[in-house]
């Protein structure tokens, strides 16, 4: 009994401490969380604050398709550096290949009448010419009252009238001729153009930043939720920075302006200056600050970011702040007159 009583206890306290050692072996080591980073600390004596977003110099060029088909090929994949005119994509091209080749058939044929009415017009205009020379001889010995020579000259003149309405039949074929080969020529370059539409060119040098296409996916002539490439220049960057309607008069166009990594106040880099948006806009970024207003509008201004300066990616968000004159000036009393 005295047992029993002591050793259920014994067994109940080790496999309690078993159940303690398993359970923190399997969870092991806690992640290590690193401190957030130091908040970014505004360099000027008076500045503005302002969300800037990173973009291509070129802005982000979502490229389109002029013609609706089946994609073939993919000739570019994200990061890839393009010169103008390079080939993004390629669509099926089959249907305007068969097309062209319609198009230059006919063009063989229309050739080939033109060839075969100018050769009748050639023809006709001899018979023509030897029937008014008959008719001309035969005039000149029936003003001679040689009696024999009338029937001859009506029947030379008979000639001669035939042989120009031949001659104008085969100018009338050799006119179709022509305007069938107008015809079939401006279809051929219609087909040479729908071929060239039907490669996907890079419409500036850049590089690209997004592909949205796979062969196989049909592609629209029409606008879509997302382009099928999207690139930009990105040698220099721009930062589009949004600063409320309210500071916008502080601003100055060749004011300094220094960009922070977002949670990195210890990565800074100096901006240039490019242009002042004429235009206000609403609100787009939100830095989710206490007390942010988002029924605002703002103002954006483009400053230009050498890409080595900071890490950064297109569309990625950085901290701004921008020199401008103090919020409160306080200017002198106007003395009063008399005193």
């Amino acid at each position: 009994m005295r047992l029993r009583t002591t050793l259920l206890p014994a067994l109940a306290l080790a496999g309690a401490l078993f159940a303690t050692w398993s359970v923190l072996g399997q969870a092991g080591v806690p992640p290590r969380i690193d401190p957030p980073g130091a908040p970014p600390v505004n360099p000027y004596r008076a500045a503005v604050a302002g969300l800037g977003a990173v973009e291509p110099a070129s802005q982000v060029v979502a490229v389109a398709s002029e013609l609706s088909g089946v994609i073939v090929a993919v000739h570019v994949q994200a990061g890839d550096t393009v010169a103008a005119g390079a080939p993004l994509l390629a669509l099926d091209d089959r249907t305007y290949r068969a097309a062209l080749a319609s198009a230059e058939a006919e063009i063989a044929e229309a050739n080939a009448a033109r060839a075969q009415g100018q050769a009748e017009q050639a023809r006709a205009q001899a018979e023509r010419d030897r029937a008014q020379a008959d008719s001309t001889r035969f005039a000149a010995l029936v003003r001679q009252n040689f009696a024999a020579s009338r029937q001859r000259y009506e029947t030379a003149l008979a000639d001669a009238q035939k042989a120009e309405a031949q001659v104008a039949l085969a100018a009338a074929q050799v006119a179709a001729a022509e305007a069938r080969r107008a015809r079939a020529e401006a279809s051929a370059l219609r087909a040479r153009i729908d071929l060239d539409r039907a490669v996907i060119r890079a419409p500036i040098a850049g590089t690209v930043l997004r592909v949205n296409a796979r062969a196989g996916e049909y592609a629209r002539a029409a606008p879509m939720d997302e382009p099928l490439v999207a690139m930009g220049l990105l040698d220099p960057l721009h930062v589009r920075v949004q600063v409320d309607e309210v500071d916008a008069p502080r601003l100055a166009a060749t004011a300094p302006a220094t960009a922070f990594l977002r949670g990195d106040g210890t990565q800074a880099a100096p901006l240039a200056f490019v242009r002042l948006e004429p235009q206000a806009q609403p609100k787009r970024y939100l830095s989710n600050a206490p007390g942010e207003r988002t029924d605002t509008r703002v103002v954006e201004v483009i400053y230009r970011l050498d890409p080595k300066a900071l890490p950064v990616q297109v569309g990625q968000m950085l901290d701004v702040f921008i020199e401008a004159s103090a919020r409160f000036q306080v200017s002198r009393p106007a003395q009063i007159a008399g005193q």
